[in-house]
């Protein structure tokens, strides 16, 4: 069965159901289905063979998920595209996809027609408007191309985020994102009266997979946010009596430094999670002492999937950990020559699991170095506990080489983080003399501070070799969406 073919069963069975609430606006599991086909038929002409791809650049809303299972219906492969793009990332994604059709909302068409206009082979554009209405807006003029025969047929184009470097193209079937929402439905115990806040981008696996997809592979209600404000969610989560929420770091830090006003009661969310980089224990913690409640940590990555989450029964005493993997996933902790470490080891982490993928689009240099003996190398280190139990402590490419030491930068960020001034901080490793690497410690702080106040700080809690030796202070870090902080850009 194919995530199509899921949620058109499910539609039909439980049509009058509440699929997504959107303000004053309900739309039941019979009107998804019946937009969803409309926009099917406006796709056809375009997706004339299995496997076109289709950029999906449309906010978090009804017809976001009317769309993608338009899309889905029409044979079509998704690639979900963030809105805030302009021409120039829109004509690059859009070429590099090939895609065959982009559906947008009203308020961007210009912006997608600018794009089009330099692109030999334009794809047709469509718009899609909140009532989930598509219309065709021009018809491009891209040829067919012939997907070739596959056990699974693909159903998502995605990029690793470029953190790290380029973005690398990820495809990932329908079996593989049906064992994945299996193995979450199954983990979280979701169901039909599940009410989940759809707060992090679509475009996003944490937003589309874990969120947008888990909701309509359950026939739950979707309440999508267009855009995090804090006491609208707030508001929202009270109001509609929420019970899912799936976030990132950055929500509930905003969230633990809200003042409260009003009534506001979290109390209805059973499952609350933090994907997409780690959640500080002092951070959790916080948003705990405000709201009653801690969030999980969840592992995964758009290469892999959901890979791990932390269901604890005594949360409060393993909050840094990322907890036990997902049924049939395979998590172990290597050294450099890919054998097990001990228990406790630290080691890079590769996972094994159906609802990964094999290796990157085109892209076999990366292939080599991310994809072995059918495991793929995360280049995250960790450890496991007695209890199988996984801990994330760092990043195997950031480590620092500094005069044969290696130098972790997530160790030396936290001690950076416990001086009173330090909001946020990223060491990562600056260029020295003779080849070697120097410690480079980027902050934000509150308030005036001095580099030689955070050596000072520093000198006491960490080796000195650990000590930064370049200091910036900056007013902001870049992020992305996610609130992955984009090293490549400091």
């Amino acid at each position: 069965m194919t995530i199509g073919d899921r949620f058109d069963a499910l539609a039909r069975r439980r049509g009058a159901h509440p699929a997504v609430v959107e303000g004053d606006h309900l739309f039941t599991y019979a009107d998804l289905l019946a937009c969803s086909e409309e926009v099917s038929r406006r796709l056809a002409p375009f997706c004339r063979v299995p496997g076109e791809r289709v950029g999906l650049m449309v906010p978090n809303s009804a017809a976001y998920v009317a769309a993608f299972f338009g899309i889905v219906r029409a044979g079509g492969v998704v690639a979900p595209l963030n809105v805030r793009y302009r021409s120039q990332e829109l004509v690059y994604y859009l070429d590099d996809t090939q895609a065959a059709a982009l559906v947008v909302p009203p308020e961007l068409v210009e912006i997608a027609r600018a794009a089009l206009a330099t692109l030999a082979r334009p794809p047709a554009l469509l718009a899609i408007d909140a009532g989930a209405v598509c219309t065709v807006v021009s018809t491009g003029s891209r040829e067919t191309t012939p997907a070739p025969s596959v056990d699974s047929p693909p159903l998502l184009h995605q990029y690793t985020s470029g953190s790290t470097g380029a973005p690398k193209r990820v495809i990932r079937t329908h079996a593989q994102l049906y064992y994945e929402l299996e193995r979450l439905a199954a983990a979280f115990a979701l169901g039909e009266d599940d009410r989940f806040l759809g707060a992090t981008p679509f475009t996003h696996v944490n937003g589309l997979v874990r969120t947008m997809m888990a909701s309509t592979f359950v026939g739950a209600t979707l309440h999508p946010v267009r855009e995090f404000k804090r006491r609208e969610v707030l508001d929202l989560v009270t109001r509609a009596r929420l019970t899912y929420f799936g976030g990132v770091p950055s929500m509930f830090v905003i969230l633990a430094d809200t003042p409260l006003r009003g009534d506001v009661d979290l109390s209805s969310l059973r499952t609350v999670f933090s994907a997409s980089a780690p959640l500080l224990p002092d951070d959790n913690r916080r948003f705990a002492a405000k709201y009653g409640l801690l969030a999980r940590q969840l592992y995964g990555s758009t290469e892999t999937g959901t890979i791990s989450v932390n269901l604890d029964a005594d949360l409060a005493v393993s909050l840094a950990t990322v907890g036990l993997p997902l049924d049939g996933v395979r998590v172990a902790v290597v050294d450099e020559h890919g054998a097990a470490v001990a228990t406790d080891g630290e080691g890079e982490v590769v996972i094994a699991s159906p609802a990964a993928i094999r290796g990157y689009d085109g892209n076999p240099e990366a292939n080599a170095a991310s994809f072995r003996d059918g495991f793929y190398c995360s280049g995250d280190l960790g450890r496991k506990d007695a209890r199988g139990y996984l801990t994330l402590t760092g990043r195997k490419k950031f480590l620092i080489n500094r005069g044969g030491f290696k130098v972790n930068p997530l160790e030396v960020e936290e001690a950076i983080r416990a001086h009173p001034k330090v909001r946020e901080v990223v060491v990562l490793a600056a260029p020295g003399a003779h080849g070697d690497d120097l410690v480079r410690a980027v902050i934000v702080a509150d308030g005036t501070c001095t580099a030689a106040e955070i050596v000072a700080h520093c000198a006491p809690r960490i080796a000195d070799f650990k000590v930064p030796s370049r200091i910036e202070f900056r007013d902001a870090l870049p992020k992305s969406e996610t609130g992955k902080i984009l090293r490549t850009k400091l």
